[in-house]
């Protein structure tokens, strides 16, 4: 289903990629916006129903200002809810990539290497119990899923269960103990300073 939902997500894109790149540039904006609308409405549908997704929604931007957003499908395949322009999806690890840009940007400013203990910037042992391989774990290990650490603990210790560096491991725990690092560096709470970044 994974893999299913990725190419519908590549085939959406394309849709509204090949709408907005097929409308000729000498239309009127309202023209344009219009053809690629309908488009877009009239094959996303089809492609949802192909792919076995339930719903999404989706907004075109033009010069920084939204001018058509819309809901197709719906939230939930039980209760038949109606996805509109204003539901809000989850982003889950679509954050991680961001994040990972913000902590790029504070390695460029000389004010994090990534191959440095991050026990270096965040002195202690995090939420690790008398496991001194916690003072292995670095950014590159964090931002390439390597640092030992489940992906989530869910109300368990936090365990380091290999040692890190070794192999990869998707965590999403490692990205919180990278945003507590980045708190420490940086001095001001990680949404504001994402949000600013």
């Amino acid at each position: 289903m994974r893999v299913v939902s990725f190419r519908i997500a590549a085939m959406l894109l394309a849709s509204a990629v090949t709408a907005l790149s097929q409308t000729p540039k000498a239309e009127p904006l309202k023209k344009v916006d219009q053809s690629t609308i309908q488009r877009l409405e009239r094959d996303i549908p089809e492609l949802l129903r192909k792919g076995n997704v339930p719903g999404l929604s989706m907004a075109l931007i033009r010069n920084g200002k939204t001018y058509w957003a819309h809901g197709f499908g719906v939230k939930n395949a039980k209760t038949k809810q109606a996805v509109t322009a204003e539901t809000v999806f989850e982003a889950a690890s679509l954050s991680k990539p961001v994040f990972a840009y913000g902590v790029l940007k504070l390695v460029d400013e000389g004010k994090l290497d990534l191959d440095t203990p991050l026990t270096k910037y965040l002195p202690g042992s995090y939420d690790v119990k008398d496991d001194d391989r916690i003072n292995q774990i670095t950014a590159r290990f964090v931002l390439s899923h390597r640092t030992g650490f489940r992906n989530w603990r869910n109300n368990q210790p936090l365990n380091i269960y290999f040692t890190p560096g070794e192999r990869f491991s998707y965590s999403g725990e490692g990205f919180v103990y990278l945003s507590k690092v980045v708190e420490k560096i940086t001095g001001e709470p990680f949404n504001e300073w994402m949000t600013k970044t």
